[in-house]
């Protein structure tokens, strides 16, 4: 789905609010997120990876994904990557994003019951691209990323920054890897981890998620208990 949905904002009665994070949450990125690493890689003459390799890297930093396949420390060089990477993914990487089937349906059931927020250590102008992109941004009611000099891509300092800003004292936070349920139990916040992502269940179970939902409907019923409790 790529700009041909038109969300138009409900009014809103409860106090709840859904923190979600993007890739392999609510859009998927397993084409866009290869290709460009795949891309910076063959651009310093490294071999590409296959596709399917890649994808397991889905949700962590890039500059720890190039040093992973590289096998590199070099920082200038790393950070060469990540701009190369950047440079394909504005270009082309964006339109490769698709949304999950059922994800809008989702979305407007969640926005009926509290305020939905992304939370993601992708850069915001990135977050904000992507959604704008698929139709969705009118959805939330923040969108929230990591800055470009690196600031808050750690995941629990993102979501502190988030909790501050909005003035949040209880959330719900959604994501697919466990690095996004370990930020959540550092931020004394309930977690829902999502198994349809890129992380396994046992990695959702392991990090100590309060619910897994392993498909969008069952997502879907976890936020409409949530608002009722």
């Amino acid at each position: 789905m790529g700009g041909g949905f038109t969300y138009k904002p409900r009014p809103m009665h409860t106090s709840n609010y859904f923190i979600f994070d993007l890739d392999g949450t609510v859009v998927n990125p397993g084409t866009a997120i290869p290709r460009c690493i795949n891309y910076a890689l063959q651009k310093y003459s490294i071999k590409a990876v296959p596709i399917e390799r890649l994808k397991r890297y889905i949700g962590f930093n890039l500059t720890s994904i190039f040093q992973e396949t590289t096998k590199r420390k070099d920082k200038r060089f790393l950070k060469q990557c990540v701009d190369a990477y950047r440079e394909r993914f504005h270009k082309e990487g964006i339109a490769e994003h698709r949304l999950y089937p059922g994800i809008v349906g989702l979305l407007e059931a969640a926005a009926d019951k509290g305020k939905l927020l992304i939370a993601s250590t992708k850069p915001q102008v990135s977050c904000e691209m992507v959604l704008e992109h698929l139709g969705i941004r009118p959805m939330f009611t923040g969108v929230y990323g990591s800055e470009l000099n690196g600031k808050h891509s750690n995941k629990a300092d993102l979501l502190k920054h988030v909790l501050t800003k909005e003035k949040i004292s209880s959330a719900y936070i959604i994501g697919d890897r466990g690095l996004d349920i370990e930020a959540a139990k550092k931020c004394e916040c309930k977690s829902i981890g999502v198994s349809y992502g890129y992380g396994t269940k046992d990695e959702l179970v392991n990090a100590g998620a309060d619910q897994i939902a392993e498909t969008v409907g069952e997502l879907r019923q976890c936020l409409i208990n949530a608002a009722t409790c």
